[in-house]
């Protein structure tokens, strides 16, 4: 990373994948002859826009992910926000002239670069983008009969922002789950509903699944 870095991906690392039932966190699980996370850093470097690539993850790795795959590293910590907020700190201190950084999950493996520039792109026109996706199934709630679906969506990664405005609202102890429900509420905020579901590497079953939409491609 130069000090002169205006844009940069920043892949979050940091989980230990309990749900999973590794003996490794499931960045690190091998999915066709590679891990996972390979292919997420295969899709970021690939991505045209993008001038530097952080990888926040337990120490513990750093060596090996440097060794194998020549990434920059960054510490994780104990919570998903504390990660962010890690990479955040690094990256104002290693390009303090960012301008828009793209935050993206170890775990989605199925992640594309074109997607990647698209949201470089977007982030001349709005502060963030998201990845959002419409509800298919029937919608409940608890002490509401009726309840339209219409109104509601999802929201995964990857996510992008203008980095100043990121930088200077992201709280590590927050907890909100979502990094843009942490900007202010006047911020321009893209949603992308033509992303593919990116699927998230949960459960071992996730595996096959994650395979099969990738082998289609």
């Amino acid at each position: 990373m130069k000090q002169t870095d205006r844009n940069v991906i920043m892949i979050t690392a940091g989980g230990v994948g309990a749900r999973f039932g590794s003996s490794v966190p499931k960045q690190y699980v091998e999915m066709n002859g590679r891990k996972v996370i390979a292919y997420v850093i295969d899709a970021c470097r690939k991505a045209q826009m993008a001038d530097a690539l952080l990888v926040v993850a337990h120490p513990s790795y750093h060596e090996e992910l440097t060794r194998e795959f020549g990434v920059e590293v960054a510490a994780s910590g104990p919570e998903l926000n504390v990660t962010k907020r890690n990479g955040l700190d690094y990256i104002r201190e290693h390009a303090p002239q960012c301008e828009k950084v793209i935050v993206a999950d170890a775990v989605r493996p199925a992640v594309e670069s074109s997607v990647l520039d698209r949201f470089f792109r977007l982030l001349d026109d709005y502060d963030a983008v998201a990845c959002a996706h419409k509800i298919t199934d029937s919608l409940g709630r608890h002490g509401q009969w009726i309840v339209n679906r219409e109104e509601y969506y999802t929201l995964s990664a990857p996510e992008a922002f203008r980095f100043p405005l990121i930088d200077s609202h992201f709280r590590a102890d927050s907890p909100l789950t979502e990094s843009i429900q942490q900007l202010p509420e006047t911020s321009r905020v893209y949603l992308d509903f033509d992303v593919p579901y990116y699927d998230k590497l949960t459960y071992p079953e996730d595996l096959a699944k994650i395979q099969s939409i990738m082998s289609r491609r």
